[in-house]
């Protein structure tokens, strides 16, 4: 199976960020809100949405590990402070970063354009930051080693 195109994995990384957002107000993941989400875009195929739906699994289930780094980070702005869309581009952009399958440019710069496409004005420089600042840390911790 061939790797996604970029613009692919763009409208899976809204997918899965949009999925994120449902189950984070919902306080559950839930198969069916994904699938409602996910099956009201005809534009996206298969794969696509295959690609989304897992990376939002995954995002979800490290959550709670994302959060205590990202409130680490930035202690002003805790996750329960922070708008929701933000959130839930942290905690896929977090994931992805540490996942080590895309290069953490390309990750930092896709949550910045998510940012500016869904999320308030000040969002995109706020999300750069402590994604900056996460990266700068998981270097440091894996000693720019990325996992297998």
């Amino acid at each position: 199976m061939s790797s996604p195109s970029p613009s692919n994995r763009r409208r899976a990384r809204e997918l899965a960020m949009q999925v994120l957002f449902l189950w984070d107000n919902n306080g559950q993941s839930d198969p069916l809100l994904a699938a409602q989400v996910s099956g009201d875009d005809s534009s996206i195929n298969d794969e696509t949405r295959r690609l989304g739906l897992d990376m939002a699994t995954a995002a979800w289930e490290g959550r709670e590990a994302a959060d205590a780094w990202i409130n680490k980070l930035a202690p002003q702005w805790p996750s329960r402070r922070q708008p929701g869309v933000d959130r839930s581009i942290l905690r896929l952009a977090a994931w992805e970063l540490t996942a080590g399958k895309t290069p953490p440019k390309i990750v930092i710069d896709e949550a910045i354009e998510l940012a500016k496409s869904f999320s308030t004005e000040q969002s995109p420089a706020f999300i750069n930051g402590v994604l900056d600042a996460l990266l700068k840390e998981y270097k440091q911790l894996t000693d720019g080693v990325p996992p297998a």
